[in-house]
């Protein structure tokens, strides 16, 4: 029996133009969505079904196509959650309508969530991966309870192929003993590749404190997974992964109160080709660890400094996504905040730009942040404090950095980041601040590392 195709509506359906419905919908104003000076709207909630839009995931295809995927729903978490799909072949000037690439149907059980893309370089096969829920079982929250399972488009996103396949998310301290049970985990950015051609994907498994699903009792450990074969397999039903560190245990990162939360990791590759991921913690700060062996073992996470024995890079309960540009400049994205309510504050935003340090224990320096964005005004109806940028992707193409991008997890929208942002400023010691610690140097020629964690 033939896959099933989704395709994609033309690019010219006018998707910046706000309905006349939105003012019903409790916004106060039909501009509203224009406080954050986006570009343009890649998507404009309709109606009571997707008033919550998040995780908005981009890539740039070969054929310089701007492809975004994101999960919308009624409110966040609910059964209705579904990921879809919009493309743009003029730049972001224009926005496709948005097709729905899965959602929970009696014939595919389950909410889908939390979507990403990967395009495969030999061949241009574009694939989407996202958590497929399994509404008979339940740990921390349905959203986040499923597999690893994912469709391919052949054609640049324009419609997708099913795939029967799945994969459950490794096992572990935190996984149910039934090996046939899925795991608990999100993942909220793209895989890509190393140098040496390692495709990997970031993410956190999800743990309990005495077997309550309530949020005070959640914890997170970050993990990585290696799509082994995806850039030679042609049969995307024959996919591999492996999960890594191995073992029973993540990276874990310990709180005051002998919890754990390390969550939602991005990661870049250095020039020596050591990984570094910047991870979201509750301790207020951004952590980082570092791999030098393409990913498997990892030093244990301490807190990010804007350089190596400098102050740490002060964050909430919230997403940093970190990319390297080409020319070597590194730039993350943060809320420069210590926590002060559950999850933020997530507004305003910065940015911080930084540089390799390959000789410090820290191999990056920052300099000083730059605010970014902020938004005021109450947030629109079906959302529940103001935030900003939480959960979105940056990309550099043809020496621009997009934002693909959420105001509030309700409006989808599109902007360049300023190129006067991302000029790389002297970092904070070389204007009077002292490194407070000394390392002695490795035999390689670097600061002395801890010793990988191993997953123990």
């Amino acid at each position: 029996m033939p896959s099933q195709q989704v395709r994609a509506m033309p690019d010219s359906a006018p998707q910046a133009r706000v309905r006349p419905k939105e003012e019903a919908l409790g916004n106060t104003s039909t501009s509203m969505w224009k406080r954050s000076d986006p570009e343009s709207a890649i998507y404009l909630p309709r109606g009571e079904d997707d008033l919550c839009n998040q995780q908005v995931v981009g890539i740039v295809t070969r054929a310089e196509t701007y492809l975004v995927t994101w999960t919308t729903a009624s409110v966040e978490g609910a059964t209705d959650q579904r990921v879809l799909v919009s493309r743009s072949t003029n730049r972001g000037k224009n926005w496709s309508g948005p097709q729905t690439i899965d959602l929970h149907t009696d014939a595919a059980p389950g909410a889908a969530s939390y979507s990403s893309l990967y395009q495969v370089p030999e061949t241009g096969r574009i694939y989407i991966f996202y958590i497929k829920g399994d509404r008979s079982f339940r740990r921390a929250r349905k959203d986040v309870t499923g597999y690893f399972a994912w469709k391919y488009s052949d054609d640049d996103g324009i419609s997708w192929q099913d795939v029967s396949a799945k994969f459950n998310m490794g096992r572990g301290e935190w996984t149910p003993a039934d090996p046939s049970l899925p795991s608990d985990w999100i993942g909220i950015y793209s895989p890509h590749a190393t140098r040496t051609g390692d495709v990997l994907f970031s993410f956190a498994r999800y743990g309990l404190k005495d077997n309550s699903s309530d949020y005070a009792n959640w914890m997170t450990e970050v993990l990585f997974l290696r799509l082994d074969n995806i850039r030679t397999e042609p049969d995307p039903e024959k996919l591999t992964f492996s999960i890594f560190p191995k073992g029973p245990r993540g990276l874990r990162i310990e709180r005051d109160n002998g919890m754990f939360w390390g969550n939602e990791p991005s990661w870049i590759e250095l020039s020596d080709g050591r990984l570094v991921a910047a991870i979201r913690t509750r301790n207020d700060a951004v952590y980082f660890t570092v791999s030098e062996d393409v990913g498997r073992t990892w030093t244990p996470p301490e807190p990010m400094r804007h350089h190596d024995g400098g102050e740490p890079i002060l964050n909430p309960s919230a997403p940093c996504p970190m990319v390297k540009l080409r020319d070597g400049r590194i730039v993350l994205m943060y809320y420069n905040q210590k926590q002060n309510s559950t999850f933020g504050p997530r507004n305003p935003v910065y940015l911080a730009v930084g540089r390799e340090n390959l000789a410090a224990l820290q191999p990056i320096e920052f300099a000083l942040p730059k605010k970014f964005m902020e938004v005021t005004g109450p947030p629109p109806r079906g959302t529940t404090y103001v935030q900003i940028a939480s959960y979105s992707s940056l990309v550099e193409h043809d020496g621009e950095l997009l934002l693909f991008y959420n105001d509030c997890k309700h409006w989808v929208l599109f902007k360049r980041v300023p190129q006067d942002l991302l000029s790389f400023d002297p970092p904070l010691r070389s204007r009077g601040f002292e490194d407070r610690r000394t390392r002695a140097p490795s035999r390689r020629g670097r600061a002395a590392r801890p010793k990988p964690n191993v997953g123990l």
